[in-house]
């Protein structure tokens, strides 16, 4: 093994600049007042631990058409859209990774912000065209539309995108984050049904959503 291979280099590491300016905060803290550093510690120890890597990098490829879970948490809503699309509401729960993984192997086709309001429930899905959203479309290999939309709200103010338009990518990859508790949908053509249901628990790219048909 070479000695390049047991250096972490930051720019592989998912939310890396985050962990690095909440620990120069932290830093801070220290300097101007002790208990404040301890608070600052905790919150860092916190970050750390919301911005965990929970799905390793894999060495084959699963099915091109399956979507999985993209983030750790809870299955909030499951929907169908006249045109035959079927969404589902995801939300990591205080202590899980507040990462996001590819949904589905693919070509990253598309990623569209949308501004919008900050004002509003996190899960008012009345408002979700006026809310601050990042929309990310994949195309599978057999054509298949799978797009990821990343929320924000009131205290989900920091959303980040891994990715950029073009790459290739597999079910593990790393795709962004949100802090807080960002609320994420997932949505694809299906004529299957799904195979999550409202309030079941999940694990990100372990828990099958359906398949794209």
């Amino acid at each position: 093994m070479k000695f390049s291979e047991l250096v972490i280099k930051p720019s592989t590491v998912p939310g890396w600049p985050v962990k690095a300016c909440v620990g120069l905060f932290c830093i801070g803290l220290l300097a101007l007042y002790l208990p404040l550093g301890v608070l600052g510690l905790g919150l860092l120890i916190y970050i750390v631990l919301i911005l965990r890597v929970t799905v390793q990098p894999e060495s084959y490829i699963r099915p091109d058409e399956t979507v999985y879970a993209p983030v750790d948490g809870r299955i909030i809503a499951v929907d169908e859209r006249n045109d035959g699309t079927k969404t589902v509401i995801l939300q990591p729960d205080l202590f899980d990774s507040h990462l996001h993984y590819a949904p589905v192997a693919g070509q990253l086709e598309d990623i569209t912000w949308v501004d919008g309001s900050f004002k509003f429930k996190a899960l008012d899905g009345i408002t979700n065209d006026l809310r601050v959203r990042r929309e990310i479309t994949w195309r599978t290999k057999k054509g298949h539309r799978v797009e990821l939309t990343q929320f924000g709200d009131k205290w989900c103010r920091l959303i980040q995108c891994f990715l950029r338009e073009g790459r290739q990518t597999i079910v593990s990859d790393p795709a962004g984050l949100a802090l807080f508790r960002g609320v994420v949908m997932v949505a694809f053509i299906t004529s299957a049904p799904l195979n999550v249901v409202p309030g079941q628990r999940c694990l990100a790219a372990q828990t099958q959503l359906g398949q794209a048909l």
